[in-house]
């Protein structure tokens, strides 16, 4: 896959496919319209080619820096997986929203990326006043481009979005989370050393400096995830929080006892998939409370694991 990082650079040769999005967390509706950016691109011998941004659009209109599902180096990395050809990657701003609809294709998608066809999500929209659509392609640009429109995608007859997805997050609800995304919700980063209370109350924890400082969390808690380390994969305990009992650092804290592991990780790469919350956070006012709620979070966990095996 080639990536560009303004339509100045983009140098392609191929007819192409093209969709359009900003494809935060790649959802199982952003996967419709991408896997249909595939399927037409085979069908007629093209190249795919995927325009996206390199900040969420609500950055430029409310001036504030919001966090994503997944930041850009994991969505180039699944763009790959998808076997997209080209990414081109843009800044949204001011140039792009006030870029009218007709420059934007005449120059950009068809001149630039040589497209053929687009495929855009049902309810896609771009160019000034958000004017282009499936149907201002279709009005005015039948003879040169196919205009390709994917159908919304739902579950339990909720719209699947990227903001239906924080929300859930942002409640605790991984599952449902998860329903939406097709995947469970994960966070990744590099073990990096606390100040090991946990070995000291019998629950050693892997401390977790995030990869990227503007990716979602979900609601502070304890929850049962899967941890995925170089030397294999183990279900853990992580608490995400500011650490009530322990001390008063500033900062949200994520730490993870993983059970049955006590290697040595420090200083490499960890990813955390989130499958069930456990509970909130909460202060305690001893040490051997924290011990005896983490043994009672941990009976609860391996209960939930079991009752998951047995069903499957």
């Amino acid at each position: 896959m080639k990536c560009f990082y303004s339509f100045d650079t983009v140098e392609i040769a191929d007819s192409t496919a093209v969709t359009i999005g900003m494809f935060d967390g790649l959802h199982i509706g952003h996967l419709k319209v991408l896997e249909g950016c595939v399927s037409v691109s085979k069908s007629k011998g093209l190249k795919t080619c995927v325009i996206t941004f390199s900040n969420h659009p609500a950055d430029h209109f409310t001036g504030k820096r919001n966090e994503l599902l997944m930041p850009m180096q994991e969505k180039i990395q699944s763009f790959e997986g998808l076997g997209i050809d080209y990414l081109v990657i843009l800044p949204f701003d001011t140039y792009l929203v006030e870029m009218p609809a007709n420059h934007f294709i005449q120059d950009l998608i068809i001149q630039k990326l040589k497209a053929k066809s687009v495929v855009l999500g049902y309810d896609n929209h771009f160019g000034k006043n958000r004017e282009g659509s499936i149907s201002y392609i279709q009005t005015n640009y039948a003879s040169q481009l196919e205009a390709v429109s994917i159908d919304v995608a739902k579950v339990d007859d909720i719209i699947v979005s990227s903001s239906q997805i924080k929300k859930y997050l942002s409640e605790g609800q991984v599952s449902k989370a998860k329903e939406m995304l097709g995947h469970p919700y994960d966070i990744s980063g590099t073990v990096v050393h606390g100040n090991q209370n946990g070995r000291k109350i019998g629950f050693p924890t892997a401390n977790m400096s995030l990869n990227a400082d503007n990716k979602f969390i979900p609601q502070l808690g304890v929850y049962l995830v899967q941890v995925e380390v170089e030397l294999g994969s183990y279900y853990g305990l992580t608490n995400m929080g500011y650490r009530p009992t322990l001390n008063k650092d500033e900062g949200i804290h994520i730490e993870t006892h993983i059970l049955g592991f006590d290697g040595d990780i420090y200083g490499q790469p960890i990813s955390l998939k989130f499958i069930e919350k456990i509970r909130s956070e909460k202060r305690f006012d001893s040490f051997d409370e924290l011990k005896n709620q983490i043994a009672a979070d941990l009976a609860w966990a391996k209960l939930f694991l079991a009752q998951i095996h047995i069903a499957s």
